[in-house]
């Protein structure tokens, strides 16, 4: 699959989240409980989301992920357990979209990863993941999934 990358600026956004770390393999069944428990909060306390979810994944190991659910809010709100409310950063992201099944996203983080060494840019952050439709909306082919990475031109020594 080929991938259109561009650069993005993104305002800063209010978030309500649950991070934890999982093993790779419990990945799946953790986001889903998220989901499930951000929406339900929201749901309960009639605040309507403020743009899709996303994943933000602070470290990917080889044996452990450690991946923040995000929701965007369009206020602060209460929180209890697991769930936080905060604030994400304006930044510039190098973006792609991946449509296809989640478990082929590889593709589209090599194509990014491979674009940001190539034009010249730095990884300033963690990985995001914002999902545009839900696994319940369409089949796994049609999913749709912007894959982002927080970047910086990459600094240039000057000669003395």
């Amino acid at each position: 699959m080929g991938y259109e990358i561009a650069t993005c600026e993104l305002a800063e956004q209010r978030i309500v989240s649950i991070r934890e770390r999982h093993p790779q393999a419990d990945l799946p069944d953790y986001l889903g409980k998220a989901l499930g428990e951000l929406f339900g909060r929201l749901e309960v306390l009639g605040v309507a989301p403020a743009g899709g979810p996303l994943v933000i994944y602070h470290e990917f190991g080889p044996d452990s992920v450690d991946a923040e659910v995000c929701v965007p809010i369009g206020h602060d709100l209460s929180t209890s357990g697991e769930a936080h409310t905060r604030v994400l950063p304006a930044m510039t992201v190098a973006r792609t979209l991946h449509v296809g099944p989640y478990d082929e996203m590889g593709q589209a983080y090599r194509a990014l990863t491979d674009w940001i060494t190539d034009r010249g840019f730095e990884v300033t952050g963690p990985p995001q993941e914002r999902y545009l439709n839900a696994p319940d909306e369409v089949e796994p082919a049609g999913y749709r999934t912007e894959v982002e990475f927080p970047v910086v031109p990459k600094a240039v020594a000057v000669p003395a």
